[in-house]
This record gives structure tokens, sequence and C-alpha cells, in this order.
């Protein structure tokens, strides 16, 4: 068809416009009205010898708009009005200044000179459930109500596509795109079922929702394609993270006519970022289900949360579970991501990582190329490193969590801490189970008796200041993870739906990143569950079943702490992998601490001798964290005073934070 048929039809537009204006009265030269109706004669000739040809773009928006010969002539006058500078000045005498906004049926109907029924066929074209008007392929330049007086534009995507190009609209780009079908897919037993499911949706005669749930960059928009591709249909995807402010309905409506023109399956990515909070009136939500109940076929929705309800009716939904891919397969798409880098790397490594890192095919590509960029960054020369790798992949991890959590600079190391010595073998044993998991799990083969996740959850209870924290902050530090610290009041909503929703953003981005999590005063949210008198206590137990089933299936490490063991919810006791109880040091342990603080001025001046072990007797009570807070405040006064630190200083300091603990000396 290419520019000629196009420009075939604008002529026909312009010179019928011409004649119509000869027979509104103005004096015209009886040859130029000749030579104008020979040449229009000629141009109906031409196009209707096109009229069979296979690749004509117009019979393909007229058989998805379902539009006759007549409805598609008249799209052809408002786009002919829209983009030729010769039409407008031969609309005007008969249009008036509406020329400038649109194109009208009436209008159009006085230049083409049609009769009542070719009138009556065109003004089906502004009734409301019209697929023309329905998916905005004609729009009036105000919102106001459309009759056949109202001029009529055509979006700029429509008559490019009719003009043959195929570029998406910015909307579309900006916002996500075309998805192409990886060449060497690699889909493990569980995905390879779920696809199944997905081709069951899209080549479903119904208008099915399919609904893909499971982690960012797992490969739901790719499983989309590859059930499309079976079918040869294109999929187009919009990602509602990354639509600008206030243009959701604008850019939904884009992807709808795009879908429709290039007959592909619509994508609308992250859908669990509009979800509303109790109370509140979501518009965006009501513009997503608006959008999924008017596609015109199959559609695609993802998101990480399972269970969101999509508030439509008359669709029917199919739900996918996605999953990540398994060890191995990773291990196989870790090998293609990297490439020749892979030589510089042990194999041993590759396995870990593999292990460690629950990414889909776009995770692992992305850590893979950010960690070229920070190999390039350091040194272009040297190999790539496991260190690189792993700096790659964490580099999303503060993005995708936000403020809900903070990244916690570890500075202790292993000699500041003192514990007895089963709390140490209880410590060193949980490193353990996070540092040999893949042996254990994937050499060994006890994964197949894990009913979920292989994560490490563990609880650290005991009185304030007895190391927890420090020790999750250690445990971070040896086995070269993040160690991220949740922040509680970000987290827990008074709105129903909205702390599972911030706590599922929190342990995907962790599972991606293999991030340490540390929920300080665990017991906040993990209390135990309660017999349900009101509707507080049901949405108060769904939270807690939510972080159970969450914290089972997470595949990196969780630290809880807490200083009540007795108000955490017994069922989360029988999914810890680890319970360390932390202690009142006792004299031993607190001379040491006593010892090591002290220890820590190097440049600070001690008057000797000092009773060490006069105060870890005397004030039996104080944990680690009182008797920093207790040296510290000794050094103060006895910076003040311009002396060394004296045992005086040290006792008089050290009674003050007795008497804060609200203990009373013997």
């Amino acid at each position: 068809m290419g520019g000629t048929y196009f420009n075939l039809q604008l002529m026909r537009v312009r010179l019928s416009a011409r004649l119509a204006v000869v027979r509104s009265g103005m004096a015209v030269s009886p040859e130029l009205i000749a030579a104008t109706r020979s040449e229009l004669t000629d141009v109906d000739l031409m196009l209707s010898q096109m009229r069979y040809e296979t690749d004509r773009r117009d019979a393909q928006l007229a058989a998805s708009m379902n539009l006759n010969e007549g409805q598609l002539d008249f799209v052809w006058g408002v786009v002919a009005r829209a983009i030729d500078p010769q039409l407008l000045p031969l609309l005007q005498p008969i249009c008036g200044t509406d020329a400038r906004r649109g194109l009208s049926i009436s209008h159009y109907a006085t230049i083409m000179g049609l009769d009542s029924d070719a009138c009556d066929e065109l003004a089906e074209l502004v009734l409301p459930n019209h697929p023309m008007r329905r998916h905005k392929f004609l729009i009036a330049p105000e919102d106001a109500s459309i009759d056949v007086c109202t001029p009529l534009t055509i979006p700029s995507r429509v008559w490019a596509y009719l003009r043959g190009s195929d570029e998406l609209e910015e909307l579309i780009t900006s916002s996500g795109g075309r998805i192409e079908v990886p060449h060497d897919t690699i889909l493990d037993e569980p995905q390879t079922a779920a696809l199944q499911r997905v081709l069951g949706g899209i080549n479903s005669m119904d208008r099915v929702v399919v609904v893909l749930e499971g982690p960012v960059g797992a490969g739901r928009r790719t499983a989309v394609a590859l059930a499309a591709g079976q079918t040869s249909r294109a999929v187009i995807a919009v990602d509602v993270t990354r639509i600008a402010p206030g243009a959701l309905d604008a850019t939904l409506s884009s992807l709808m006519r795009e879908c429709l023109l290039s007959d592909a399956i619509p994508v609308i990515a992250e859908i669990d970022e509009l979800t509303a909070k109790e109370g509140e009136v979501n518009t965006d939500l009501r513009t997503l289900a608006r959008a999924i109940e008017t596609a015109p076929g199959p559609i695609a929705v993802t998101s990480r949360m399972p269970g969101i309800d999509l508030g439509v009716s008359d669709r029917r939904l199919a739900r996918v579970r996605w999953p990540v891919p398994d060890t191995a397969s990773r291990r196989v798409l870790w090998t293609r991501a990297l490439g020749d880098d892979l030589n510089a790397l042990p194999i041993d490594e590759l396995d870990t990582m593999a292990l460690r890192y629950r990414l889909g095919p776009g995770g692992i590509s992305g850590g893979a190329a950010a960690a070229r960029t920070i190999r390039e960054a350091r040194d272009p020369a040297s190999p790539l490193t496991a260190h690189d790798l792993q700096e790659g992949i964490r580099n999303n991890i503060a993005e995708r969590l936000g403020d809900l959590a903070t990244r916690v600079d570890v500075k202790q190391k292993w000699e500041d801490l003192v514990l007895p010595p089963d709390t140490n073998e209880d410590v060193q044993a949980l490193i353990a189970r996070v540092r040999y998991a893949h042996q254990v799990y994937e050499k060994w083969g006890f994964k197949q008796k894990m009913p979920r996740g292989i994560g490490v959850a563990a609880l650290f209870s005991g009185p304030p200041g007895t190391g927890k924290t420090m020790v999750a902050g250690l445990l971070a530090a040896e086995l070269d993870l993040e160690l991220y610290q949740i922040d509680l009041s970000k987290v827990v909503s008074k709105w129903v739906g909205e702390t599972e929703k911030q706590l599922a953003k929190i342990f995907d981005a962790a599972d991606a990143g293999h991030a340490l999590l540390l929920f300080d005063e665990a017991d906040s949210l993990f209390a135990k569950r309660t017999e349900v008198k009101s509707a507080v206590d049901r949405y108060a137990n769904l939270e807690v079943n939510f972080l159970l089933q969450r914290i089972e299936s997470f595949g990196g490490v969780t630290v809880l702490t807490t200083n009540l063991d007795t108000s955490i919810d017994p069922a989360l006791k029988r999914r810890l992998a680890s319970h360390i109880v932390f202690q009142t040091p006792e004299h031993a342990e607190s001379m040491k601490l006593w010892e090591r603080m002290l220890q820590v001025g190097v440049h600070a001046p001690l008057a000797k001798p000092l009773q060490l072990d006069k105060l870890a007797r005397t004030y039996e009570a104080m944990t680690g964290a009182n008797i920093r807070n207790a040296v510290l405040a000794a050094a103060f006064t006895a910076a003040s005073e311009g002396l060394s630190i004296s045992q005086s200083h040290l006792e008089r300091a050290a009674r003050g934070e007795y008497r804060a603990m609200g203990r009373v000396l013997r």
C-alpha cells in the first residue's frame, strides 16, 4: 500500500471538498470544475483497484473496529483534516471555525453529498459503545458530549499507523514497549506448567484476564510473550511504576489502541502499586478496571502480591503463580549472562551465586550488566570478581526498598563481642546454616524435604543491651550480606492490607539481593494471634498469617529481635531455623565487657589501678549496652574535670546507670 494509497485517500477528500465549495455557490470556472471531477474519477478508480490488496492497513482497522466502507471513508476524512494543509481553506467556507477543531459527521455528509441512509450509518460512530468511541480512535477536542455536529479528530498514532509507521507512542515507550521473546529461553518444570496455564488463558475465546503473580524480574512478561508467540501475536506492555503521575488513563488508552492496531496482547505490569488503602478513594484502580473491561480480547496483568482484587466483573480471571527459576536454571542463566567473564570466577562461586540470589532472567542479566559497570569504574582491564557481581545485584535493593528499610554499616568486630560459650556456639551454627546451604540442600538433596523456602529465620530474644542487634550486624558482615534494618513506623499501617503490601515489597527486594533483614522489636509485628472478637482482631491476625507465610517462603536471612519472648506467636517459633537466647552477662563476661569498653578508648588516660572485678560484682545486672553507657559517662566526667578516668568516675557513672535501669544497690 505504502504512501501512494495514503496520499490517494487524502486527495479524494481534498477534491470532494473542492467540489462541495462549488456546490455551495462559489464562482469557479467550468474548466476547473471539469478538471476536478475528472481527477476525482481517476482517484476513485485507482482506489477501487487497490481495494483487494492484502496489506491495506485501513482494512485491518475497519475489521478491528467493525467499520463499513462509508464509515471508513469518514475516518479518512478526519485523517485528511488533521494532516492535509491544503484541505483547511476548502473546509472553512462549509464548516466555518469548526474546521480548525475537527470534522463533524454533518459537515462531512454535506461535503460528500450523502443520502439519508449513509448519514444514518455514520451517526452510529458517535454512539458511546461503538469501538471507535470506546477505544478513543475518534475524539472530541473538548470533554463534551459527542453528536453528529461535534467536530471530531483522530489521535496522531492512528493516522501514523495508516501511513505505515510502527513506532509506538511516547506514553508507551516511556513506560514499557514491545516484549521480545528470547531465543534461548530456559524454563524449569514449575515454570513450564505455569506457561501452559498462561497459554490457555491467552488463547481462550473468552474475555480472560491472565493475572501473573510473582517476584519482579522473574520473567512474567516474557511468559506472556512466549504464550502469545505460539499464535504469532505480539505483546505490548506498560509498567505502572514508570507511568508519570496523572498519565495513567492516557497511557492505558494508548496501550489498548496500539494493541488493536497491531493485534497484540496488552500487559499491564505491577498493578499492586495501584492498590488502595482502605477508606481512600482510588481513582487509579478504577481507571485500571475500566481499561481491563474495555480491552477487546485477552489481557494480562502482573503483580507481586497474590490475590489482588481488580474490580472487574465482566471478565473471567485466570490467576497464575509464576515462580522464580530453580537453582539449576539460574546457574545456566548466570553462565549465559556472564559470557567470557565467567572464566575468571571459580565454579563453586557460580554455584553459590545461583543458590543465594533468587533472581529471574531480568534480574540476572541486570546484575551482570551492573557488575561490568562496577568493574569498568575500578579497572577495565581487571577480571570480573564475585564481589563485583554481589555489588551489582545489591545496587538495586536500596532503590526497591525505598524508605521502608535503612542500610546499616557494620563497624563492630567479632573480638568486640562477649557471649557465653553456649550462645556463641548457637551463633556459629547459624552462620554454618547459611554458608553451607548449597552443599546441604543441593548436593546432599535435603531441599526436597523443605516444604517451602530454604531461607533462614532466626529469633534473638533477651533483655535490652545483651548484643542481639550487634550479632545481627556481625552475621551480615561474616556472610558478606547487606544488613537492612526495617523501619516499622513506615511498614505498619492502620489501613487494611497496606502493611502486607509493604512487607511484600521488602521481602521481594531482599529475596532478590539476598540481604539480611533485621526486625528489631519484632513482637510488635509477630505478636500472638488472638481470639477474633472484633474486626481489629481479624485484620491483626491476617497480618500475622501473611508474615508467617512470607517468612517461611523467604529465601534469604531474617533476624528478629525481641525483649518479650513470650509474646511471639508460637507458629513463628516452629518456622525458625534458630532461636538464640541472650542472657544478662555473668561475672566473668561482665568483667570482659568493662575491659573491652575501656580498651576502645586507646588514647584515653586511665588512672590505675582499676577494680573491674568490683564493678562487675557490684553492678551485676548491667548488660553490654549499660556498661558502654557507664564508661562513656565516666569519660565525659573525667574530661570535664581535666583528670584521667578513675575508679571513682566509673563507679559514679555506674551508679547513675543503675538508677536509670530502675535498680537499687545493696
